[in-house]
């Protein structure tokens, strides 16, 4: 062989179009599709690229093809061919087994190294993962959260919503929103946020983000994504069983330029022996996080997640705490059992956040993922003007802040330098 000759990267061109038919239908068993969907078409396409039906092994072809890749470099003699492997008559190995054990062990590796290159990382980068990403849960490996490319995104969240068969909560919700003039009434939904911002693929200048199948489209690029994440969300969900939320705190926080008015949906579950474990909507918190690592925006400095539903913003925590004053004195206790979340997404700066995939609490059923995205029921059509002007002056307030902040960083810059 020539000097320097890589065997691994030789092999990806035959087992590639093998191997990402059966890792496509792993990523996906969990997820239902509409057959004439972007990506039900996108599967059915690669299950044709790699030439075999989803019933067959594509181990088995990858082993194949390292054979056949061996008997065409001459690694391998042909005497060493399949047909030729197998027990002597008296019931002893021959040495050609031997050598089929070498070719299957060849063949995981090869298979392996297929899976590095596929993820787009070295030997020294998945050990310095290893290192650098332990997670909380003794069972999450390195390998075992989404590296496909991505950046975060403002227009994309995972979230908690009270499902619109809870009618009470929902207009409670909505009645004290509207009442403190909510800036987010017509752009968000009651909601807590576990993951925001959460991922959007990336694209490269051209419009692609680099695929499995040359001349996809974007649009396709960007489905099968969503699928990916959606598989990621579930594996976490899987791990949580639907459980009550209630709703009857609120609070407060922020300074002399910044309020905002929240509710606690404070959740429970009672076990066999009358014990309570921690609230299970920070566990699923928790679990989410554990495949997402690189979102832990709600979850500050390291701390602990503290789950609420935002109601309004305000000037100053001044005028938030007399809204909250305000809330309470009307508030009724609502609870709900809460057994699906939602990956929501918003298109545009005048869009509203709408459901991308539902996904179950629990194992008992699939997600099902939404295209194009569907509003809540109850959610408004169009924004009131009152929200939009609430929302122009929120903005602008945070402008405002950011100018602050600017000024006070060249200050102290300033002082540092005298």
């Amino acid at each position: 062989l020539p000097s320097g000759f890589d065997f691994a990267a030789s092999m990806r061109l035959q087992t590639k179009a093998a191997f990402v038919a059966s890792l496509n239908r792993g990523r996906h068993q969990n997820i239902q599709r509409d057959p004439s969907s972007i990506q039900s078409r996108t599967f059915s396409r690669l299950t044709q690229l790699s030439g075999k039906t989803q019933e067959q092994d594509w181990f088995a072809d990858g082993r194949e093809a390292a054979r056949r890749l061996k008997l065409e470099l001459g690694i391998i003699p042909p005497e060493s061919d399949a047909s030729a492997i197998g027990t002597a008559d008296n019931g002893i190995v021959d040495a050609s087994k031997t050598m089929h054990d070498s070719m299957l062990e060849s063949g995981r590796a090869a298979a392996r190294a297929l899976l590095l290159g596929l993820d787009g990382e070295s030997e020294e980068g998945k050990r310095q993962d290893d290192e650098a990403d332990e997670s909380p849960s003794e069972d999450v490996t390195a390998t075992d959260h989404f590296k496909l490319p991505s950046k975060k995104s403002h227009c994309m969240t995972i979230c908690m919503v009270p499902p619109p068969s809870a009618k009470v909560a929902w207009k409670q919700l909505s009645d004290a929103r509207r009442e403190c003039r909510d800036p987010g009434f017509h752009r968000w939904p009651p909601h807590a946020n576990m993951l925001y911002p959460f991922l959007e693929p990336i694209y490269d200048s051209g419009g692609e983000s680099g695929g499995l199948i040359s001349g996809e489209t974007m649009d396709e690029k960007r489905e099968a994504f969503i699928c990916d994440v959606v598989g990621f969300i579930s594996k976490a969900t899987q791990r949580c069983a639907p459980f009550e939320v209630t709703i009857d705190t609120f609070g407060t926080f922020g300074g002399k330029h910044r309020g905002v008015l929240w509710a606690y949906p404070r959740s429970s579950t009672t076990f066999l022996d009358g014990s309570n474990d921690e609230e299970p909507l920070i566990r699923l918190q928790t679990l989410l996080e554990e495949k997402f690592p690189m979102c832990n925006d709600t979850r500050k400095a390291g701390g602990k997640f503290n789950p609420h539903i935002t109601l309004s913003h305000y000037v100053n925590v001044t005028d938030a705490l007399a809204a909250k004053h305000e809330v309470e004195a009307k508030w009724t206790p609502v609870s709900f059992n809460l057994q699906e979340i939602y990956l929501l997404e918003r298109r545009g700066d005048e869009g509203q956040f709408k459901i991308l995939a539902t996904i179950p609490l629990g194992s008992e059923n699939d997600a099902v993922i939404h295209n194009p995205p569907v509003p809540f029921p109850d959610m408004p059509r169009a924004e009131e003007d009152w929200v939009h002007e609430e929302r122009m002056k929120l903005k602008n307030r945070r402008r405002n802040g950011m100018k602050r902040r600017r000024r006070k960083g060249r200050s102290k810059e300033d002082s540092a330098e005298e």
